[in-house]
């Protein structure tokens, strides 16, 4: 009997003396019943933990409690039971949130000087069989709290490149996952106008054969939503240069090219870029649209039209609208230039010679509304094709009452 007590109480010496080296600040988080708990006795009391071990020893409970809400959660959704979903993913966000920095200090040397891992892999392996999930909660997320998806769905992308996980991660270019996530990431950021990461994520996924194109203009309207200075319209023309010559065929870079260089009033290169491009690519309906621009803005508005004209020939759907309206405005504009040339009140005779191009304009002001099915587009043509008909017409003709009522005078 005496000998059974002696055991006992050296047991009970011994787990003393395990905890005994714990300090007041761990014992706390240790007792700590949820993770939300935990993080903020963690956050609060840091700066009392005895050293790097024992902050890794906070930061794993953190996890452990995380992952037991997370657990607990998916249990319940997988037999289709009421389950509290959004829970389920914050708590799955807080387990690789305090997973990262339990690593941090893990990798750290401890009171002693040594550096012994105790967390790191057990970590990593039992994360990496979830990481499928975050792409889960970015969807979850989406559109009820875009900075949540964007959080879930970036730590989906970079945990194949982060330390922790380089025992267990697969190789990201055989993920068929890996671009899909990097898009939605570089999407969720791009709607809270998080620029930096939009133009990050989005830019990861521009050779992903299903998003690439919306990636790539992502990226774009990233990074010029980001200019401030000169310079960085300077480096962002540098960027689109670089981009254009790896895919010297890609319209939409083309088109941010030239509009780079246009903003920053660099016409000469802008007018060259079109030219060259026009020269690889006659029917190009992008530089052929561009250079009818251009022309109008010289005032020269039958060669601008003809440029838009081509245009328009190979112009997807989408663009036919404007295009048209614009022609319009290049007859208008020609005939107006004209015009003020005359001097007092302008004749029968004179006003016959302007009728035509007048009737050009109205043509394809009448295609434009034509196109213009919900009337939503309206301030591209319809005030003009009013004037248009009031001078051929006159005031108190059906169609030019019909044109100043569209126009809403």
């Amino acid at each position: 009997m005496k000998k059974t007590m002696m055991i006992a109480v050296l047991m009970l010496l011994s787990v003393s003396a395990a905890f005994a080296g714990n300090s007041d600040a761990l014992k706390a988080i240790l007792k700590a019943d949820s993770y939300t708990e935990a993080a903020k006795l963690v956050e609060s009391s840091l700066g009392q933990l005895a050293d790097n071990a024992e902050k890794a020893t906070a930061y794993n409970k953190i996890v452990d409690l995380a992952l037991a809400k997370y657990n607990e959660e998916s249990a319940k959704v997988a037999i289709k039971k009421e389950a509290d979903e959004a829970g389920m993913y914050d708590a799955l966000d807080a387990a690789y949130t305090a997973a990262a920095e339990c690593y941090k200090y893990d990798q750290l040397p401890n009171a002693k000087g040594k550096v012994k891992p105790k967390y790191s892999k057990v970590n990593a392996v039992r994360l990496y069989q979830l990481r499928p999930n975050l792409i889960n909660g970015g969807g979850f997320f989406q559109g009820k709290d875009n900075k949540k998806a964007f959080k879930l769905l970036s730590y989906y992308v970079t945990s194949n490149s982060e330390p922790m996980f380089n025992e267990v991660k697969t190789d990201a270019a055989k993920d068929p996952n890996y671009l899909n996530a990097a898009f939605f990431a570089g999407y969720m950021a791009y709607m809270d106008h998080d620029w930096a990461n939009a133009e990050k994520y989005a830019g990861m996924a521009v050779n992903d054969s299903a998003n690439g194109a919306n990636a790539l203009n992502i990226m774009l309207t990233a990074m010029k939503a980001q200019l401030k200075t000169a310079a960085d319209s300077a480096e962002f023309i540098n960027k689109c240069k670089a981009l254009y010559e790896k895919n010297p065929d890609n319209q939409m870079i083309f088109a941010n090219l030239v509009d780079a260089y246009s903003q920053a009033g660099k016409a000469t290169e802008a007018e060259q870029l079109v030219n060259s491009r026009l020269e690889r690519e006659p029917n190009d309906f992008i530089a052929l649209m561009v250079k009818g621009q251009f022309l109008e803005q010289h005032d020269k508005f039958q060669e601008a039209a003809d440029a838009l004209k081509k245009s328009l020939a190979n112009a997807p759907e989408q663009n036919k609208l404007m295009l048209n309206a614009t022609i319009g405005d290049c007859y208008l504009y020609h005939a107006q230039k004209r015009l003020e040339k005359v001097s007092g009140v302008l004749s029968k005779a004179a006003k016959e010679q302007f009728i035509p191009v007048y009737n050009e304009a109205i043509k394809y002001y009448e295609a434009a509304k034509a196109l213009d099915k919900d009337g939503s587009q309206k301030a591209k043509y319809a005030a003009r094709l009013y004037s248009c008909y009031y001078f051929v017409l006159g005031e108190n003709d059906p169609k030019t009452q019909e044109a100043k009522s569209y126009a809403g005078y």
